[in-house]
């Protein structure tokens, strides 16, 4: 059962929370391949169902962001989608790796009448840092002076770990408090206000993760807390309350809307696709918003490195898939990029969770075949709807172990998803 030899056709509905509601999508009783989770992943989402083969079924997403995601697909649970919906969970999408206790809970459970859980990595994310309104310059001015975007002729904000240390900690409160990196100056004066995730996010993440790897350094002293890493930012500050000048913003749409609509100095994080078009040019949120963001210093290599695909798969690139028994392991499937000895320095992976065994229900006569049809189309022929996003596909490493491990039919570790032996006795998913 391959999209190759299906006719494609444009007939697939499609639901993504914050873009609206395709109608045709609710009037499915039952979506054939029901996922949702990741805003970082939510445009690109869209763009794959576009061109999924109608043969292979319905894809629905709902954009709820990674923990909502994650506890959908763990439970089995679709009002945590969509209130009201009653349909099975096929797949959900996180930025945020699962938790060993996650993983072990399932396996211990759910995954007895189910199958095995699987995670894999779906794309390779910069985290971008987008400025607003500062007087730093980020539109060009004299106080900008890391390289340019492609594409572009304007100055980035040169920022280092020391600056972010600082920034996202609440310990640096005005521009003229942070140093640019190039020169050793400080920026112009001016107030900073952070806008953060407030929905439990895999985007905080993979920011939180780079955080707690370089913080404190040296340039930042007495931070007022220590990072971890989390999909919930407020939960680093006492009481789960960060200061006054931090404002709340629900989903990566929440974010750049607050960025874009902000008349003062604000600076936040965010995936390429929901930036600009000089990083994610066949974003239509990028489009939307074209916010300036920052470079960011890789501290190995003392580079200023803006946050393009290409620099995110450097990153990443340096990481193996796991072999032998280790590759039965949802957790040895994610790559931990968190501070990179090169490319851009907040880089990591979204993965995909999908179950091993799936029941035929709804209007798709083979479930399983059907995701495998999704996976197989997205790591072999996506790449150009990826980079066009602002993402990089997995490294081709990767790609070959996942088609070798999950994919493939007959796979000799029986990890491929619907395997006779494995599913045989099971009612799957």
């Amino acid at each position: 059962m391959k999209s190759s030899k299906r006719k494609i056709s444009l007939a697939v509905a499609l639901v993504i929370s914050g873009f609206g509601v395709a109608s045709a999508a609710m009037a499915q009783t039952v979506p054939s391949l029901l996922g949702g989770g990741s805003t970082l992943v939510q445009p690109t989402i869209g763009s794959e169902s576009a061109v999924f083969p109608a043969a292979d079924g319905v894809v629905t997403y709902f954009g709820v962001g990674s923990g909502a995601g994650q506890n959908a697909f763990l439970n089995n649970d679709s009002t945590l989608l969509s209130s009201g919906l009653s349909a099975t969970v096929i797949f959900a999408n996180s930025d945020a790796p699962l938790t060993a206790t996650q993983i072990s809970n399932y396996q211990n459970g759910r995954a007895k009448t189910d199958g095995p859980l699987i995670q894999i990595p779906y794309i390779v994310t910069p985290i971008t840092i987008p400025l607003a309104n500062a007087t730093a310059g980020q539109a060009g001015g004299s106080a900008a002076t890391g390289p340019a975007l492609p594409g572009s002729t304007t100055p980035t904000v040169a920022l280092n770990d020391a600056d972010l240390c600082g920034i996202f900690s609440g310990a640096f409160t005005n521009w003229n408090q942070v140093t640019n990196p190039d020169n050793g100056s400080k920026y112009p004066a001016g107030a900073i206000t952070v806008v953060y995730r407030s929905d439990n996010s895999g985007t905080t993440d993979l920011l939180t993760a780079h955080l707690a790897k370089v913080c404190p350094t040296s340039g930042v002293a007495n931070l007022p807390i220590t990072f971890v890493e989390t999909q919930n930012f407020a939960g680093l500050f006492p009481q789960s309350t960060p200061p006054t000048s931090f404002k709340p913003a629900s989903g990566s749409g929440g974010v750049a809307q607050f960025i874009k609509s902000s008349t003062t100095p604000v600076v936040g994080y965010l995936s390429p696709d929901w930036t600009n078009t000089f990083l994610a040019p066949s974003s239509a949120s990028a489009a939307a918003n074209q916010l300036s963001v920052a470079s960011l210093r890789n501290r190995t290599t003392g580079t200023d490195v803006v946050p393009t695909f290409a620099q995110a798969s450097l990153a990443v690139g340096t990481f193996a898939a796991p072999t032998g028994t280790a590759a039965a392991s949802p957790a040895a499937w994610v790559p931990n990029a968190a501070d990179p000895s090169t490319g851009y320095p907040i880089s990591g992976t979204s993965q995909i969770i999908v179950s091993q065994c799936y029941a035929n229900h709804g209007n798709t006569p083979t479930v399983a075949a059907s995701v495998v049809d999704f996976l197989n189309l997205h790591y072999a022929s996506n790449g150009a709807i990826l980079n066009g996003n602002g993402f990089a596909t997995v490294p081709s490493a990767f790609a070959t172990a996942i088609n070798n491990t999950f994919l493939t039919a007959g796979a000799r570790n029986t990890l491929n998803i619907g395997n006779t032996t494995v599913c045989g006795a099971l009612a799957g998913r």
